[in-house]
């Protein structure tokens, strides 16, 4: 075999869900775009290896573009949808309407044919992998991790990126009124690690050095926030709680499971929202630099593919593509 042939065998494998590897998207509003770097850049070389994934907020609307392959769309919707001037305006704090224009957004990206995504194949990724959003339940703050198909997808994204008194309307789903997921579990590792997970990437938005927490800084970009509601200041509890729990377990993994952090090696330059141009297209380079320099690392850091289950899920794959 030439090395043409081994390159495409390489990148064959790279593309496949191995069991057991799990990719874990923490939110943070723009800061977002530092994500959508690191995993253009795994797209960009066929890198997707894994069985489950689970974002929050910003993540899920990433890890959701990488899992059905649209290379450079979180780049465009973080950069030009969500700096658009309508997108993000403080002074409607005083209203009735959201700070952040969620169903604007939205729509944009179901009814704009220059924006539009293409939804409709998380189902036919589902089959093969599981793709996660984490919300939170508004009235208990426990996490609520969320299983899309092509007719939920766009609630249950909103779900978890309904931040609470930025967006004013809790989101319905199954009787349950839910809010952003960096609420009840901002850095879902040990869910991961619940559903069977013993190899998991954690993408942050925030410095491992960082003490704050990206959704603690989306609540101190609060218009007034010296005279935080009581309800959010038991959020932010419960967040911190949460938080906790994650960092801890980041740092020391149980028997067995091997965790290891893509972040930032300093805090962004972009903020949650309002940020400038040239910070968030700066911060997606640095995503990108980051993603291309892991690519080669994660690969012999994560367990080798057994030949004969790739070849099984090949032939699935190819088999649902083509009938």
């Amino acid at each position: 075999m030439n090395e043409d042939n081994y390159s495409q065998a390489d990148a064959h494998e790279a593309s496949q869900p191995r069991s057991g590897v799990a990719v874990v998207a923490e939110g943070g509003g723009q800061r977002g775009i530092f994500t959508a770097g690191v995993l253009d850049a795994f797209l960009d070389q066929h890198f997707n290896p894994f069985q489950i994934g689970l974002g929050v907020s910003a993540g899920a609307q990433n890890l959701l573009s990488y899992f059905i392959g649209e290379q450079g769309y979180a780049k465009r919707a973080i950069s030009e949808l969500t700096a658009a001037p309508g997108f993000f305006v403080p002074y409607r704090w005083l209203g009735s309407r959201s700070v952040i224009d969620l169903d604007q957004y939205f729509d944009t990206t179901v009814f704009d044919a220059e924006y539009r995504l293409p939804y409709q194949q998380i189902s036919q990724v589902q089959k093969h992998r599981k793709l996660f959003f984490v919300a939170t339940d508004r009235d208990n703050m426990q996490p609520v991790y969320l299983e899309p198909d092509k007719q939920t997808v766009i609630t249950y994204l909103k779900a978890s990126s309904a931040v609470p008194f930025l967006y004013k309307s809790p989101v319905n789903v199954n009787q349950q009124q839910l809010v952003d997921g960096g609420v009840g579990d901002p850095l879902p590792v040990l869910k991961a690690i619940e559903l069977g997970a013993k190899h998991i990437i954690v993408i942050r938005t925030v410095s491992k050095d960082t003490q704050q927490s990206s959704w603690r800084q989306r609540i101190d970009a609060l218009p007034l926030r010296r005279a935080l509601p009581t309800s959010l200041l038991q959020m932010l509890d419960a967040h911190e709680k949460a938080y906790a729990r994650a960092i801890a377990a980041i740092n020391n993994p149980p028997p067995g499971v091997r965790i290891l952090n893509i972040a930032p090696n300093a805090s962004l330059q972009s903020h949650a929202f309002g940020s400038r141009s040239a910070a968030i297209i700066e911060d997606y380079e640095l995503g990108l630099e980051k993603g291309q320099q892991s690519v080669e690392l994660l690969q012999a850091w994560l367990p080798k593919q057994n030949k004969k289950n790739l070849r099984t899920l090949s032939d699935s794959l190819h088999e649902s593509v083509t009938t």
